[in-house]
């Protein structure tokens, strides 16, 4: 309780184990150019990225996955592996580098290599053999786009189209 007339309390000591704090040090007039001119800068490579830049243009443009929206009678596309079973059936796998070596947005990278070189489906393929050994080999895969339709915001149903296909 502080009562009047009474002197004020000191300070608490600074613990002996801390080191002493510098005194801030002033900046000169050129390093306060050099800070203007780079935040000027940014500032501007902001402005100009937002209106006309893309994902190479990160930071200083904006991520389209994050900058965009599907339109509201659009499609959603999917990238699917479906892969051929010793048994001649046709399994969903995932597509993911723990399965086959390589995950989905480098398969979604790459559509027309897959679609001009179907073979390259058969990587997928050894690479599961390789990196699965003790799970049954497939025969085969193909590589699906699903599409997943939508009508006024709502899921309305889904349709699929083999993008590329390879058998042993």
């Amino acid at each position: 309780m502080i009562t009047p007339g009474a002197p004020p309390v000191p300070p608490a000591e600074q613990a002996p184990s801390d080191p002493p704090v510098p005194p801030a040090a002033a900046l000169s007039g050129g390093g306060r150019a050099v800070r203007l001119v780079a935040a000027a800068l940014c500032a501007a490579l902001l402005v100009v990225g937002t209106f006309w830049g893309d994902d190479d243009a990160f930071p200083f443009g904006p991520f389209r996955m994050y900058s965009t929206s599907t339109p509201p009678n659009g499609n959603i596309h999917v990238m699917v592996l479906k892969a051929r079973m010793p048994d001649g059936s046709w399994r969903e796998v995932p597509l993911e580098s723990v399965v086959v070596g390589v995950n989905r947005a480098e398969v979604e990278g790459r559509i027309p290599s897959f679609q001009a070189q179907p073979e390259l489906v058969g990587r997928l393929v050894e690479a599961h053999d390789k990196l699965r050994p003790a799970e049954p080999r497939w025969t085969g895969a193909r590589l699906v786009m699903r599409y997943l339709k939508l009508r006024e915001r709502r899921f309305v149903g889904t349709e699929e189209k083999v993008v590329a296909e390879w058998l042993r």
